[in-house]
């Protein structure tokens, strides 16, 4: 009996053995066909691996799928804390957003309050600290996409003593690859090309990434200057995860140049004005717990230089703006360094040297967090209930008058509610009001209208909302790392006012939705008002369907109606081929675009010219062709590529720029150049405006333009410095003054006011202004054999820095000049009208220079 006892304790003894290896979750290095830092690791397998973490650690972990990219890989969250706090994890959320929504909405308003689902008090949270980490927006900066899998483990095992203290009072939200489209690009290439055994030598083709390079997503944008425009699929479901969580610490893992020390918090000047002492405080002391892992490991770091916080739509500019404390980290690698590589001073930097730094990071911000819960959540909870009682700017309300453009309003309505922005109808008139009238530039007095929208400052996304709508903001140090203007009535091409004195909207803001045209009989022609994005989604659709469509070159009346230059006319008898679809087909693209209809009975004009006029110009139907290739610069080709794919719903075809010569270019009607650095040959050029000359249209931007500019048959001059500086070119400047001195010739990014010629096609439908983002310092002359429809005048206005050299360089410039050449045309773009899709009126501009 009792050698039974032994055998059956034995036995038991061993079955637990089995049942305990069977249910501890594997370390990645045991599930994975790799050990951490030895390999890349495909992103399906990143997935695969969280997805079975989670399987495994049911009461400290969960997963989220929060959508899916272009290329349909998941985009994901993991949840980690106590078992305690995972089993009441979504009260911890009510709370927290109660605590961000103080107060409740006022009376009729209209736009959205975050999503909570609160109606009653809750309970209060218990000082939970909610930290976000981000790994890898950049995929071609993949140490933090495979830390976190370490990370993850080490939060859902919690068998550190440690860890288990910090989550008692910490919600832990992981993003592991928040580009999960451009991380496999990288790592399915490093991958196929690297030597079995790792090759650290610089030269080694596992250090060359080729174009297009994994930093991007799908359409080559950059997920990291998307926060607050939120053009791509990835950032816009990741918004509507973080809104419904509003969290207290927010850090953004990266990866830079290989010989770069470590880089955290505190961030450098400029920081924006609206960060608030206790965001800077804090920022300072989670980066002096990073250092002191740092300090006992001898690793190099650096703080306060190059990452700035001003540009609010990076993964640190845009929580700080919503609340939280928001910071980059950067480690030395990107994808030059594959697995390995050998620095400037001889050391080798591993992938598993990246991910330790990172991972120490992480922990150390969990630990610094969980450390000061209770003063995180009440200065979160305080930062609120201040933007909703005392905003923090000038201005206090912003109106946007209902004589916009409808659909116009409506996109900037959309973006609102992104951000969880609230506004609504004015819902009553004033007279007399005084406020910054932002096509003016200067304080105007205007008048009220009960439909115009108005947005108050006194809500709790105030923040947000004074930084997207002030028209300049104070730069501290003119050395920043991004554009330093964006307000969007600006980039939305609308009139707009900006008012010192508090106004409270009055009714809900309803959506312009086109009318619905009921005919008995089939009109004579269909006309449409050109003001707009949509108007070119129609058009696009309309031409894609075979419809023969014209626009006007002069004004004209019809009906009730009264049509500037730019409108729309599609007639029965430009399309007697489709005959009884012409009607579906038109009134379809319409419904579709929100675009209104005006059905025409007669050709007859009683003022201006009949429909049958030579003022009607046939739009010959485009066919595209977008230069890609190394010296491409691969954002603004995304940007153009996806302008075409999902703004417009127009095909486009890519080509390389390498083959142009073995091109049949009279396939195509239209070849875009994006900026670039390019370096044509001659034989290039010249078939080029061979081609031009036969009626094909050339559109450059930005870089792409000096590619043609000076050149023979090209009417694009730079323009020279007449005058020259003699104290700044002979007086000696300190060594140290040199970084700040090449600013004087640039500018990071400004908005600049135009002059417009309204009768040109490329300027149709902008009621004579436009606005232009200026992101390069090129100058050129105005040209004598070219039109200049849109120019910078002697006197300009702009708003964001511009250097002290540059600026007066750029009076008398063109912004955009239109050359005839033979039967084609050659579009200089000066500036990139597609930068990051956010300019909504560049997108108007690039669309007349396409179709008109």
């Amino acid at each position: 009996m009792h050698q039974f006892r032994l055998v059956l304790s034995a036995a038991f003894f061993c079955l637990t053995l089995v049942l305990n290896a069977q249910t501890a979750p594997k370390t990645p290095d045991e599930f994975l066909p790799h050990r951490i830092g030895e390999q890349f690791t495909p992103h399906h397998l990143l997935t695969d691996y969280f997805e079975y973490l989670a399987a495994n650690a049911l009461t400290t972990m969960k997963m989220e799928r929060y959508g899916a990219t272009n290329e349909a890989r998941p985009l994901q969250v993991a949840y980690f804390s106590s078992p305690e706090n995972m089993a009441r994890l979504e009260q911890i959320r009510l709370n927290n957003l109660r605590l961000a929504n103080p107060g409740p909405s006022p009376a009729g308003e209209g736009g959205r309050r975050a999503d909570t689902g609160v109606t009653t008090p809750l309970p209060p949270g218990g000082g939970v600290a909610i930290v976000w980490l981000s790994m890898s927006v950049h995929g071609n900066e993949p140490s933090g996409s495979e830390c976190s899998m370490v990370l993850a483990h080490q939060l859902a095992t919690q068998s550190e003593p440690a860890i288990r203290e910090w989550l008692k009072n910490t919600v832990v939200i992981l993003d592991p690859s928040l580009n999960p489209d451009g991380y496999d690009r990288y790592t399915h290439w490093n991958r196929s090309v690297s030597n079995l055994r790792k090759n650290p030598r610089i030269e080694a083709r596992e250090h060359a990434e080729p174009w297009p390079r994994g930093r991007t997503n799908h359409y080559h944008f950059d997920l990291n200057r998307d926060w607050a425009w939120a053009t791509q699929v990835e950032t816009q479901q990741r918004l509507a995860l973080y809104q419904r969580w509003l969290p207290h610490v927010h850090a953004d893992l990266h990866e830079q140049y290989l010989d770069n020390p470590y880089y955290f918090a505190p961030a450098a000047e400029p920081m924006h004005d609206y960060i608030t002492a206790w965001q800077r405080d804090f920022q300072t002391q989670i980066g002096q717990n990073h250092a002191g892992y740092f300090d006992q490991n001898g690793w190099l770091y650096f703080t306060k230089e190059v990452f700035d916080l001003f540009y609010p739509s990076y993964g640190d500019t845009y929580p700080m703006f919503n609340g939280a404390i928001g910071m980059t980290y950067e480690q030395a690698g990107h994808s030059s360094a594959g697995c390995a590589v050998i620095k400037a001073n001889g050391d080798t930097l591993t992938l598993r040297e990246r991910i330790l730094h990172h991972l120490t990071t992480s922990r150390s911000t969990i630990e610094t967090a969980s450390k000061n819960a209770a003063t995180l959540v009440d200065n979160f909870r305080k930062y609120f209930e201040r933007s909703a009682a005392q905003p923090q700017g000038q201005y206090l309300s912003f109106v946007i008058p209902a004589t916009n453009d409808p659909n116009q309003v409506n996109a900037l309505c959309r973006l609102l509610d992104r951000h969880h922005i609230r506004y609504g109808r004015a819902g009553t008139t004033a007279s007399n009001l005084k406020g910054f009238d932002y096509v003016q530039g200067k304080e105007n007095t205007f008048n009220l209208g009960e439909k115009d929208v108005v947005i108050s400052a006194y809500q709790p996304h105030s923040v947000m909302l004074q930084v997207l709508f002030e028209p300049e903001h104070r730069l501290s140090d003119s050395l920043t790392y991004d554009i330093t203007a964006w307000a969007l009535p600006y980039a939305y091409g609308l009139e707009a006012y900006a008012l010192k004195q508090r106004l409270e909207p009055k009714r809900n803001y309803e959506p312009y939705k086109a009318p619905e045209v009921r005919l008995a009989a089939s009109p004579y022609a269909w006309c449409v008002h050109r003001k707009s994005m949509a108007e070119a989604q129609f058009l696009a659709k309309v031409l894609d369907a075979g419809v023969k469509v014209r626009y006007a070159t002069m004004p004209f009346d019809r009906s009730d109606q009264q049509f500037d230059a730019g409108a729309l006319v599609i007639t029965r008898a430009d399309n007697h081929a489709l005959s009884a679809d012409l009607d579906a087909i038109v009134q379809t693209a319409a419904a579709n675009a929100n675009v209104p209809l005006h059905p025409i009975f007669s050709g007859w004009s009683n003022k201006g010219n009949d429909l049958g006029s030579d003022r009607f110009v046939l739009i010959n139907r485009p066919e595209v062709a977008l230069v890609y290739g190394e010296d491409v610069d691969d954002n603004p080709y995304g940007h153009t590529w996806y302008y075409f794919e999902q703004e417009l719903g127009y095909p486009v075809t890519p080509v390389a720029l390498d083959r142009l010569t073995r091109l049949r270019l009279t396939d195509y009607t239209t070849l875009i150049f994006p900026h670039g650095n390019y370096n044509l040959p001659e034989n290039v050029l010249k078939s080029i405006q061979e081609w031009v000359r036969q009626g094909g249209r050339l559109i450059a931007f930005e870089g792409a333009v000096r590619a043609f500019a000076d050149k023979e048959g090209f009417e694009l001059k730079s323009k020279t410095d007449t005058k020259k500086d003699t104290a700044a070119t002979t007086s000696p400047k300190p060594y140290l003054a040199r970084e700040r001195e090449g600013i004087s010739d640039n500018v990071p990014g400004a908005v600049v006011q135009t002059r417009v010629d309204a009768t040109h096609p490329l300027t149709f439908g902008f009621s004579g202004r436009y606005f232009s983002l200026k992101t390069t310092s090129n100058a050129f002359e105005m040209p004598a054999n070219a039109h200049t429809p849109i120019w910078l005048s002697e006197d300009f206005q702009s708003y964001g820095f511009i250097g002290s050299r540059l600026k007066p360089r750029l009076k008398n410039t063109p912004v955009a000049a239109v050359q005839r050449m033979g039967s084609g045309d050659v579009v200089y773009f000066v500036d990139n009208p597609l930068y990051r899709c956010f300019w909504e009126q560049g997108k108007v501009l690039f669309a007349n220079a396409l179709f008109f």
